[in-house]
């Protein structure tokens, strides 16, 4: 992305862009999602319009919230249309979804009189990857060291809604399917169940034998144990047959209907039904590069394609044409920011009010007496209660900390891989905590907490921004031939796209003209720290301070530092109670009044000009 004039970003953006987009884009998807909301025999039918909905003012300011102990709320009203077919009659009305928590300009949130934060989280982005795993052969059970070691890869599919799918390679050079819970299924059982035909299967795939090999092992395993009957997996060739072997071994078949209909539904229900399974438009956009292809971004279930795309991809990485996958690099990992928590939640809300409108509809039907109106169908008691269990119970929503501005900038620039859908503080690993190369410009590699949270909670550096995939970017300035091109502007690279560029180090002395020293240059390549010349450079940081975060650019001379020492320099600076009369530092970085500045404590002007006069009860400026 390109920028002709450059300052330091807002250290607040990153809160507030996010809430600002979902009250442009958010609020509309999740109603579109629900949209239209019929009854059984489809005579009802209600539909919202939200790309027209209004906010009210709020009852309280954001002085009166906190003295009167209340919440700063707005009420968000939608119009609704409710289409009675049967009697040929349409009632349209303004109807109230929800009370909804709203960002103050500092970007936190009120709520019964205490100010609220939601921490940004870093967890695994959805989409397709692939892993490698062993298998450790022993001679017999007695013995201390494997026999063997059998290197084998599988895939993983994972969805931000839904079950997550894994194509895995069995030490026999088996394809299987398999879910969290419930037996491994032959992969190509799945792709018949998917729609595929046989032939184009086996066209498609690389090496077919592989998906035959699991019948065969079977077979032979069941001839030692059991009759040839009682096979467990039968090779099928049909998505009839599938469905039904499906139904068979995943004990569906409870009620009298068709097995057939039942392993349809069931396959149908887990991957491609919009309404329980999600892959996001970040997973299809993530699934559509890694596999090369061109799907909508607006198909975000599964579809057979992806599968037998999938299978071929996994072949390619036993075979070692293809590479495993790093899931520390922050190319598979993005930020779920506040604006995406809080739609996810809406989302929930309005998924119970779905629900609701089709319980009281559903009661209409046996009771003909009772009213079928917009009043007695709607309730904003169900996007309420979410929002009031998510602000209380959460871990990602915290009380805000308070002690200084330091510390109140630095919550809300906080990234934490904790929380539901991230990784568990007991079962973390080394290398999910340690940092990684395409860290650099992103996250903070200095501040961290020390205990159990270490590197599990981090912060985002300076310079750094989220983009709407969530993905973190960091600004360069474009090189060529060794010159600085400053005019043409900041380029925010993500960490894929750096990947294979040269990107020389941003404290390099320049030139008037701009040029780089002719001296061999310090840049990194990927994971690897290189010298080259400066013909070769492709791009370079604009500050030193890119690569840390606020609080640790507060520490004058951190390049003589111990990196211990500054680790816990940057936490207790946070910890620093506020003097009555501040002074500026005798030795200060120069970022001083600018975090003051952003975290809304210092007073600020409309427009610029200079201080007149000042006193206890006014401000002169003059223009």
């Amino acid at each position: 992305m390109q920028k002709k004039n450059f300052f330091l970003p807002d250290f607040i953006d990153l809160q507030r862009e996010s809430y600002f987009s979902f009250l442009k884009k958010g609020i509309a998807e999740e109603f579109y999602k629900r949209n239209p909301i019929t009854n059984l025999e489809k005579d009802i039918e209600i539909f919202f319009y939200p790309e027209h909905y209004k906010l009210t003012k709020p009852t309280y300011s954001i002085k009166q919230a906190i003295f009167l102990q209340k919440s700063y709320v707005s009420k968000l009203y939608v119009p609704v249309q409710l289409t009675l077919k049967k009697q040929k009659k349409i009632f349209l009305k303004w109807v109230c979804i929800a009370h909804l928590p709203l960002m103050t300009n500092r970007g936190h949130f009120l709520l019964n009189g205490s100010a609220r934060i939601i921490v940004n989280q870093l967890i695994r982005s959805p989409g397709i990857y692939f892993r490698e795993s062993f298998y450790e052969i022993y001679e017999n059970q007695w013995s201390e060291n494997p026999e063997s070691i059998l290197k084998r890869f599988y895939a993983d599919i994972i969805c931000v809604k839904g079950t997550w799918l894994r194509l895995e390679l069995d030490k026999d050079f088996c394809l299987w399917g398999r879910m969290k819970k419930g037996p491994k299924i032959p992969l190509l059982w799945l792709l018949l169940g998917m729609g595929l035909n046989e032939q184009t299967i086996f066209t498609k795939v690389i090496s077919p034998d592989l998906l035959l090999r699991s019948f065969e092992k079977e077979f032979n395993e069941s001839l030692k144990k059991t009759p040839p009957k009682q096979i467990k997996y039968p090779y099928i060739s049909t998505p009839i047959e599938a469905w039904q072997e499906l139904a068979e071994l995943l004990n569906l078949k409870k009620s009298k209907k068709d097995p057939m209909d039942i392993g349809r539904r069931w396959l149908f229900k887990r991957f491609m039904n919009p309404r329980t399974y999600d892959l996001g438009k970040t997973g299809r956009l993530f699934l559509n590069k890694k596999l090369g292809l061109t799907i909508s971004l607006f198909q975000t279930t599964l579809t057979a394609q992806d599968l037998l795309s999938a299978t071929n991809c996994l072949i390619k990485v036993s075979h070692g044409s293809l590479g495993t996958d790093d899931i520390d690099h922050l190319k598979n990992r993005r930020v779920r920011t506040a604006g995406d928590l809080i739609q996810t939640q809406f989302g929930m809300g309005l998924m119970r009010l779905e629900k609701n409108i089709r319980m009281k509809l559903s009661l209409a039907e046996t009771k003909p007496n009772q009213p079928t109106n917009i009043n007695f169908l709607m309730n904003s008691r169900a996007v309420n209660g979410v929002f009031r269990e998510f602000f209380g119970t959460n871990p990602l929503s915290q009380f805000m900390d308070q002690i200084n501005p330091l510390a109140e900038l630095t919550h809300k620039r906080r990234l934490t891989s904790l929380g539901p859908g991230g990784v568990a503080r007991d079962t973390a690993t080394l290398t999910v905590r340690s940092i990684h190369p395409s860290h650099y410009g992103r996250i903070c590699p200095i501040e961290t907490p020390e205990g159990k949270n270490t590197g599990l909670v981090n912060s985002i550096t300076t310079y750094a921004k989220v983009n709407s995939q969530g993905l973190i970017e960091t600004p360069f300035y474009k090189i060529y031939k060794g010159q600085v091109q400053k005019e043409q502007g900041i380029f925010y690279l993500s960490a894929d796209q750096e990947e294979q560029l040269k990107l020389a180090t941003p404290d390099l002395k320049i030139s008037k003209l701009g040029f780089l020293p002719k001296a061999s240059v310090p840049a990194r390549l990927g994971e690897d720290f290189v010298k080259i010349s400066r013909a070769q450079a492709d791009f370079i940081g604009v500050s030193p301070l890119q690569m840390i975060s606020i609080a640790t650019s507060f520490i004058p001379f951190l390049e003589h530092d111990d990196a211990n020492r500054a680790l816990m320099g940057s936490n207790m600076q946070r910890q620093a109670v506020p003097v009555v009369r501040p002074q500026r530092p005798f030795v200060g970085t120069g970022l001083e009044a600018r975090a003051v500045s952003d975290s809304g404590h210092a007073l600020t002007t409309e427009s610029s000009g200079y201080i007149f006069y000042v006193s206890g009860s006014r401000i002169v400026l003059y223009k």
